[in-house]
């Protein structure tokens, strides 16, 4: 049988029943009851609603019709495009008739791509489900399915002709029967399904035209509608037509036992009655269906409730109830490992005065931690601070500000930093010459950028990709200059570039990059996809040398060598290298898992490398303790991971994973990612959009319709985070570019239950998920509808309606941040901050930056916003209009709030890792965080996630101060750093070795006295 290429898998999850072909006559109505209908004559499209494509009425003849008729035109379109018709009630019976005649149209010709284009009929019911298909495929027979069956075969070959169309449902049967009448012949054809298994809560309530496009080609489609019915044979009012959907009912493994009571299933549930009544009807008794409930087991088992029979209620279709229960794994308190950052004072001139401010670490959250404050070596405070933020309204630039801080009242260390004459940080960029192509001269522009403490001092250093200005997007051509790569300290220091060289593509799709401490050494490093020619370099009194090459991958001499005449790279070799982030030195290089193949891109969905040459990245603990990487290729069709760990100065391949080998997962992922620790297994997992992935890269979930998750496809803007304060754990918020699925939709991150969904049956190209009211939970809206029923409103995840329209509203869609003084969240787009203003239901303009510029064009997104400086408030890192500078802005609004760094949450550091890759996304916490839950904040009641550092000295140091109060454990460490920074190793290691002994007579920790030997091995 042909390969049907729909948007999404189909899962053979059924067996279909079908009769024999046999030649019957037209359907018959006489025993049913209209409900609902049209024969277009009074030139009205009867409420079907499309975009980006046309639906008219059709007066003139086509193959013999001359009435008035529905026109559904698609028009070399490159996505899949929908009408739908909703039909204002429900339609229900003991038999459901779908009655209509169809000219399926011929689609456009696939040309010299791999699969044809298709049109498909559909018949949805009132919860969602596709409950039945028709599919009219470019040469091919018309097919048809029931729920997610397996496409079968009719006799129609000829879509360019009218037929009456008839699908019965059957409820007592349980069967649904296709008949299909050549309007021209007379000839008839009969087909039945079972409806055994298929989702379908015994109604019809909306009808849609979907236009299936194939990898590669545009698509251009023509089909008409005409005397459209729908009937029904009439049951008692007082039939129950279907057990109301019940959410996921959660507990947690080993709180319950083996006795169903223990769990807490429901003794009653809703049903709604054929007359639309809404009743409680009684449970008799609960039964697991599959995988035997195991109270020791985490995951999701499905319960089955048989109904009691009720006076004045009929059940005559044996309907029963379902219910979904997730034995989830309590909260982890697994210990991650985790960078050590200083105190990361900043002072910035405000309209004030100066605006002082400065980090708290996680393990000091819970601690008796309070700060002094000088300035120029006058103290200001009169009491000891509890925030860490300071506004000094004498202050100006120049002045120099100390920050004390106390533990347990006494000093442990004192951090300086100088207050500068404007809002922003400047660090100097040392912008690289262009250079010419075949496509012309092109020069180089601040992108997309990354941090990470490269040199292990505390610190973060910024990690800059350079962008020629002929970069393209995978699905165009043109040869483009080589991305390049800079590493600076914040003093704008150059430690080295990267030229990634000629073999790779320069866009917002290549490129993908990862900065982390794989090793676990203290030291950031900077891992990528390579090829030959990528070279290194380091530096010279402070500036780039391009004679001073530190290491060079593969073949220098092969420079370009590999790439196509459409600029794209066409063959050779593939890597992954990992480099020194402080030296900038290569530490191993492997294959790359997944390269183009020989057969140009074809396996990914086209053969000019549009769909191979989508790549994605992120950072995840796989293991629970140290970080991995992850590198992605493909999601439009087949898409593919692989996760690499740093072991011992090589690449380690964990795991792969190739929705071709899998069987299911293709044509699911994001232009982003996310990672975290959905299931609390205590291992992340990688959330692809509409497929997760657990820890050891097999499929945790796919959206697919199954099991109360919508169907799922790609989409361009996904937000993983804790978004309400009464749902333990992650949410999932995103938008869809495929019409024919929710615009909008929110699901639990650990089992894709679908909470809220919106359809809009349009491309929804942009969304957010933010806490922007004082309502409990956050908000999210998107590019859906125009109405609030369509996906065009805000929207609290908790389930209410904020308004009617985000777009009324002016919310941009784009970045979420924390910027001014409360626990709401800002809105940044392109170089301006907006605020939510709930008592005017409109934005306000919080802070426009002048002089700089955003990247990746429409989608406006900063270089970087992470928390790197400061308190637990977002720096937004923005670069020059000429590309000189980068420019890191940093709040000056006091706040009443105590908060560790952002950076130390496992969820968020993950995501500044991703933030850089293709479609740039937001970072979210794994906490919530909200102005509903201030009183808990401003107690300090957070709970503070536990932090393993990595050994460094400044850790150490940090580790004794906070929890050892031995002073001459201290002094020796302050004589080490003394020595260090003198160049004095060896008086170092000895002072270090003295350190070691006190240790050991005062009985401390012994993880303490084995990172001090640590230390001196590293120096040695």
């Amino acid at each position: 049988m042909r390969n049907f290429q729909k948007f999404f898998s189909i899962v053979l999850a059924f067996v279909l029943v079908f009769s024999s072909l046999q030649f019957v006559a037209s359907a018959d109505t006489s025993s049913y009851s209209l409900e609902t209908g049209t024969d277009f004559e009074d030139n009205s499209t009867w409420g079907f609603t499309t975009a980006a494509a046309t639906v008219s009425i059709n007066s003139e003849n086509v193959s013999g019709n001359d009435t008035s008729k529905l026109q559904f035109s698609i028009n070399n379109q490159s996505g899949g495009r929908v009408a739908s018709k909703n039909f204002d009630t429900a339609v229900k019976g003991q038999d459901i008739l779908v009655k209509f005649d169809w000219y399926p149209g011929k689609n456009n010709d696939k040309g010299s791509r791999a699969f044809e284009n298709a049109g498909e009929f559909r018949i949805i019911d009132a919860t969602g489900n596709i409950v039945f298909t028709l599919n009219n495929t470019n040469n091919a027979p018309l097919t048809y399915f029931a729920g997610s069956q397996t496409p079968s075969e009719t006799s129609i070959i000829n879509p360019q002709a009218w037929y009456e169309v008839a699908v019965n449902f059957d409820l007592i049967n349980n069967e649904a029967t296709l008949t299909l009448t050549n309007k021209e012949t007379g000839e008839t054809e009969e087909y039945t399904s079972t409806l055994e298994g298929v989702a379908f809560d015994g109604s019809v309530a909306a009808v849609r035209l979907v236009g299936i496009r194939t990898s590669g080609n545009n698509h251009s489609w023509t089909t008409y509608l005409d005397d459209f019915g729908v009937y029904s044979v009439q049951i008692p009012g007082n039939t129950i037509s279907k057990v109301n959907q019940l959410p996921y009912h959660r507990v947690y493994a080993g709180e319950t036992t083996a006795n169903f009571d223990s769990i807490g299933l429901p003794e009653t549930v809703k049903v709604t009655l054929a007359d639309n009544r809404n009743v409680d009807v009684a449970v008799s008794e609960w039964r697991t269906v599959g995988k035997a409930w195991t109270p020791s087991e985490a995951g999701v088992y499905e319960f089955r409730g048989t109904l009691v029979e009720t006076e004045g209620i009929v059940n005559s279709f044996n309907r029963e109830a379902t219910l979904y229960v997730y034995n989830r794994l309590a909260p982890p308190e697994n210990e991650r490992q985790t960078e050590w950052l200083d105190r990361g004072v900043i002072a910035l001139k405000s309209e004030d005065g100066v605006f002082v401010s400065w980090r708290l670490l996680a393990d000091e959250y819970a601690e008796d931690v309070k700060f002094n404050i000088f300035r120029n070596g006058k103290k200001l405070n009169s009491k000891a601070l509890n925030v860490t933020n300071y506004l000094d309204a004498a202050g100006k630039p120049g002045d120099t500000y100390t920050v004390e801080t106390l533990v347990n009242g006494k000093s442990t260390e004192k951090n300086n930093a100088e207050a500068a004459g404007t809002d922003y940080l400047s660090i100097p960029m040392q912008k690289p010459e262009g250079g010419e192509t075949a496509t012309g001269k092109y020069t180089y522009t601040v992108n997309d950028s990354s941090v990470g403490d490269l040199d292990g001092d505390g610190e973060y250093e910024v990690i800059v990709k350079w962008y020629p200005t002929n970069a393209i997007d995978s699905s165009q051509t043109g040869m483009t200059g080589p991305t390049i790569f800079d590493a600076y300290k914040l003093d704008g220091t150059l430690l080295w570039r990267i030229n990634m060289g000629l073999n790779l593509t320069s866009g917002a799709h290549y490129h993908q990059f990862i900065v982390a401490d794989f090793d676990g050494n203290g030291k950031s490093e900077f891992l990528i996809k390579t090829a030959d020619a990528t070279t290194s370099y380091g530096v010279t009194d402070g500036k780039f040398d391009s004679s001073k090459v530190l290491s060079v991958i593969g073949n220098a001499e092969d420079n370009g060598k590999w790439l196509g005449a459409n600029g794209h790279v066409i063959g050779g070799p593939e890597y992954i290298s990992v480099f020194n982030g402080e030296t900038g030195e290569v530490i191993d290089t492997i294959d790359y898992a997944f390269p183009l193949g020989e057969d140009g891109g074809a396996s990914w969905g086209d053969t000019w490398q549009n769909r191979s040459d989508r790549f994605l990245a992120g950072l995840a603990y796989l293991d629970g303790k140290k970080p991995s990487a992850i590198y992605g290729r493909g999601y439009y069709e087949r898409t593919s991971f692989v996760a690499y760990s740093l072991v011992d100065g090589e690449l380690v391949e964990e795991w792969t994973f190739d929705s071709d080998v899998a069987g299911r997962g293709k044509s699911m992922g994001f232009h982003s990612l996310a990672t975290g620790d959905v299931d609390n297994d205590g291992f992340d997992e990688i959330i692809a959009g509409s497929l997760t992935l657990d820890h050891d890269g097999s499929i945790l979930y796919v959206m697919d319709g199954e099991m109360q998750r919508e169907q799922g496809s790609h989409g361009d803007a996904m937000h993983v985070g804790a978004f309400d304060p009464d749902r333990e754990g992650l949410l999932f918020f995103g938008v869809h570019e495929v019409p024919a699925v929710a615009s909008l939709e929110l699901h639990d991150a650990a089992t894709g239950e679908t909470l809220m969904s919106y359809f809009g049956s349009i491309d929804a190209g942009r969304g957010v998920a933010a806490n922007i009211t004082s309502k409990p939970g956050y908000e999210f809206w998107g590019w859906g509808g125009d109405t609030v029923e369509t996906g065009g409103g805000i929207y609290n995840v908790q389930g209410s309606v904020v308004a009617d329209s985000s777009r009324a509203a002016g919310l941009s869609s784009n970045f979420a941040l924390y910027w001014d003084g409360d626990l709401l969240h800002e809105l940044l787009d392109n170089t301006s901050i907006t605020k939510y203003n709930e008592s005017t239901g409109k934005t306000d303009l919080v802070e426009a930056f002048k002089g700089v510029h955003s990247s990746n064009g429409t989608k406006a997104t900063p270089t970087l916003q992470a928390d790197i400086l400061g308190d637990w408030r977002e720096e937004v890192l923005l670069p020059t209009n000429d590309d000189t500078e980068l420019r890191v802005y940093s709040t000056t609004i006091p706040t009443e709030y105590r908060l560790f760094t952002l950076m130390h949450d496992s969820v968020y550091r993950n995501a500044i890792a991703w933030q850089n890759v293709a479609y740039n996304q937001p970072p979210h916490i794994g906490f919530y965080l909200g102005e509903d839950i201030r009183d808990a904040v401003l107690a300090g009641e957070l709970a503070a996630p536990a932090v393993g550092y990595t050994t460094t000295l400044g850790s150490l140091t940090h580790t004794v101060n906070l929890k050892v109060a031995i002073p001459v454990l201290k002094n020796t460490l302050d004589q080490v750093q003394h020595h260090l920074e003198k160049g004095n190793t060896k008086q170092a290691i000895k002072h270090m070795q003295d350190f070691i002994k006190h240790a050991h007579k005062n009985k401390v920790d012994q993880a303490l006295i084995a990172a001090a030997e640590q230390l001196i091995e590293d120096w040695k």
